[in-house]
């Protein structure tokens, strides 16, 4: 039977399989090749999402963890401050702003909203905005008088005045400018417990008496000052020097230092601040120094700030001034403090046990300029995050 002879010929159909295995497999790749991309652009995204997310929550606490006393605290309600750009290591950068909230009456407390914005490197990549809101404490515990006291009160020479509680700017660097924002008042020069005794009275001025005794303090509530005490102002310290009781520390001064950026270094244990010298970026840094022993306050050196001698239960471990040290805020020590030179102290002390002031005219001026700064410019006034819903992420 004749058959025509294309129906013998089968040479196209491996051309035809050939031709659909190419599509089947281009397909394949295209495929591929579409969802790596898929893979490629989401990981990118989340790396994007990821490093703006963590930039802006560094920006804020970066804020925190920086702050500026000087700076921040006297912003008025509602301004605003920028910080930034600031840009990481890996790329990522935030730009942050801290808004004043609240109003200028409100001294003892004041709100702050801190809004940071995170981007990663590279254009177009989106951002992620977050914002918190913090309170800083703004202590009024200081002060009753020049010294508060518990134990004995030693002062010679009799004919020099020693204590004031009269109000007194510190002198030179501390000008009209640095002390404006503190209306002078004027206190007792010594307040004391029914355990005192003070050998020379005449050597003390103050307003409205010279001395006031406070039958109920004692060596322990003499550290008490409402919310705050001496355990709780131990954990603010700036700068802790571990040396022991016992054992005694001398310090020479404070030898104040700047970051490579030109910023105050507060991690230089030898900064206590540059009170005598306005022009520096330290002038305003006013750290919390504690030494757990002896401390020993030597040359012609100064140092401002806050400063706790003693550890959290011992009574044996006191401060002395020996030699022509000026030292600006104020002075809480668990034994005792004693003179014997011509140190000056402008601010205040509490001394739970004896004041001891001999040779050469050493003298405690009660300054409120002195003691105000050393609390507004302090790590007491830094602000915390307020509790429970405190953060939140805009966009």
């Amino acid at each position: 039977m004749w058959v025509p002879a294309r129906l013998h010929d089968s040479g196209g159909f491996a051309l035809a399989m050939a031709v659909f295995a190419l599509v089947l497999l281009a397909a394949v790749v295209a495929g591929g090749y579409f969802s790596a991309s898929q893979e490629f652009q989401i990981g990118r995204a989340m790396k994007s999402l990821t490093t703006s997310f963590y930039a802006g929550e560094a920006g804020i606490y970066d804020v925190l963890e920086n702050w500026e006393p000087a700076v921040y605290n006297w912003i008025a309600p509602w301004e605003t401050l920028t910080v930034g750009p600031v840009t990481f290591e890996g790329g990522g950068t935030y730009i942050s702003r801290v808004v004043r909230v609240g109003s200028a009456a409100d001294s003892a407390k004041r709100y702050f909203y801190i809004e940071a914005v995170g981007r990663p490197r590279g254009p177009n990549l989106g951002e992620r905005r977050q914002a918190a809101l913090a309170r800083a404490r703004f202590p009024t515990f200081c002060c009753d008088a020049a010294v508060k006291v518990h134990d004995d009160v030693t002062l010679k020479p009799a004919n020099q005045p020693l204590i004031d509680g009269g109000n007194s700017d510190p002198p030179g660097a501390w000008s009209s400018a640095a002390c404006a924002l503190y209306p002078p008042d004027s206190l007792p020069g010594v307040i004391y417990s029914s355990s005192t005794s003070i050998d020379t009275v005449e050597v003390i001025s103050g307003w409205p008496s010279a001395t006031v005794l406070d039958p109920s303090l004692t060596r322990t509530n003499i550290f008490d000052f409402g919310d705050l005490n001496y355990d709780s102002l131990i954990a603010y310290a700036d700068l802790v020097f571990d040396v022991g009781v016992g054992n005694t520390m001398s310090f020479a001064g404070s030898r104040p230092s700047v970051t490579a950026n030109g910023e105050c270094n507060r991690d230089d244990p030898d900064n206590w601040g540059a009170p005598e010298d306005p022009s520096h970026p330290c002038f305003n840094y006013f750290p919390i120094v504690h030494v757990t022993g002896n401390l020993r306050l030597v040359g012609a050196g100064s140092a401002q700030g806050i400063l706790l001698v003693g550890g959290s239960v011992d009574n044996d471990s006191d401060a002395r001034f020996s030699g022509p040290f000026d030292f600006y805020g104020i002075i809480l020590t668990k034994d005792d403090l004693e003179f014997d030179g011509m140190g000056n102290l402008y601010g205040a002390a509490f001394v739970a046990e004896d004041l001891e002031m001999v040779n050469v005219k050493p003298r405690v001026y009660y300054s409120r300029c002195a003691v105000m700064r050393a609390l507004r410019l302090s790590s007491l006034t830094r602000p915390r995050l307020l509790p429970r819903r405190a953060w939140v992420e805009l966009f």
